[in-house]
């Protein structure tokens, strides 16, 4: 992206040297010779042409992430980014309509099932973006951490490479559910995840944290296929209890509420990328 801004600042200059130069030349110069009408101007106007068609070019090509980076490199480079890229899985079970939550771990509210990605290989963000890690510091691995907006244009495109990060979401799904017996491990030794699209909320202004002014979170939605046997046992688990300290179903309307239990009990705000 620093090569494309470059280009981009390259084809901006030229653009405003050859405008100001034809300003000049047809409002304020008197009895221009015939080096200015037939070399300079002539030279203007292929300048103009030239930048401008290189300009919509980018443009076209890199689309918001560009208008993103340009933000960025040039206003607000050293402001503090809070980023956090993730998943989140839709389960959801046919015929009831009902969508399964989870309690919380950090938060008191219910949840998608679904977590922040974590790194793998040799990949060091520390080192190559001077991040920051979260406040808990207990998962330097977790991609969740400080940094400045300056990189955030280069982590955008790193996480899109799917490169040295997680891409699969069993982990999250065997640590929230299968490892505090929600549900069996007989059951659940695997499943099967369809990809439904990202979420993106880039630079949104946030002061959760301290020193902090932008958020930037990405989130991978993925709907849970059910077999016949997992299908059973979440229709089970409903059927026990719809509601308890470990998860929750609960409806599309009970999501854009941002609540239910008569309204006392809180949903994540983030729930709605999943309904």
């Amino acid at each position: 992206m620093n090569k494309v801004l470059r280009r981009f600042l390259f084809y901006l200059i030229g653009f405003l040297v050859a405008i100001s130069y034809l300003s000049y030349r047809y409002l304020y110069l008197e009895g221009a010779n015939d080096f200015h009408k037939e070399i300079l101007v002539t030279a203007a106007f292929a300048v103009v042409i030239g930048c401008f068609t290189g300009i919509i070019e980018i443009v076209k090509a890199h689309g918001k992430y560009f208008w993103i980076a340009l933000r960025c490199f040039l206003l607000i480079p050293n402001k503090k980014v809070y980023v956090s890229l993730s998943y989140l899985l839709r389960i959801k079970i046919p015929g009831d309509e009902k969508y399964f939550l989870v309690k919380g771990g950090k938060i008191n509210q219910y949840q998608p099932v679904g977590g922040v990605y974590k790194l793998v290989g040799n990949k060091d963000l520390y080192k190559d973006w001077k991040a920051a890690p979260n406040a808990d510091g207990k998962n330097p691995k977790d991609l969740r951490f400080f940094v400045s907006a300056k990189f955030v244009p280069k982590i955008i495109s790193w996480f899109y490479s799917r490169k040295d990060r997680e891409t699969g979401v069993w982990r999250e799904f065997s640590e929230e559910l299968v490892e505090t017996q929600i549900l069996s491990a007989t059951n659940f030794k695997s499943i099967r995840a369809e990809y439904l699209g990202t979420e993106e909320n880039i630079l949104c202004k946030q002061t959760r944290f301290k020193d902090e002014e932008y958020h930037t979170l990405i989130y991978d939605i993925f709907q849970i296929e059910l077999n016949t046997k997992q299908l059973k046992e979440f229709k089970k688990l409903l059927k026990s209890s719809s509601f308890n300290e470990k998860y929750a179903f609960v409806s599309e309307d009970d999501i854009k509420k941002e609540c239910f239990n008569e309204h006392k009990t809180r949903i994540g705000q983030h729930a709605k990328y999943i309904s």
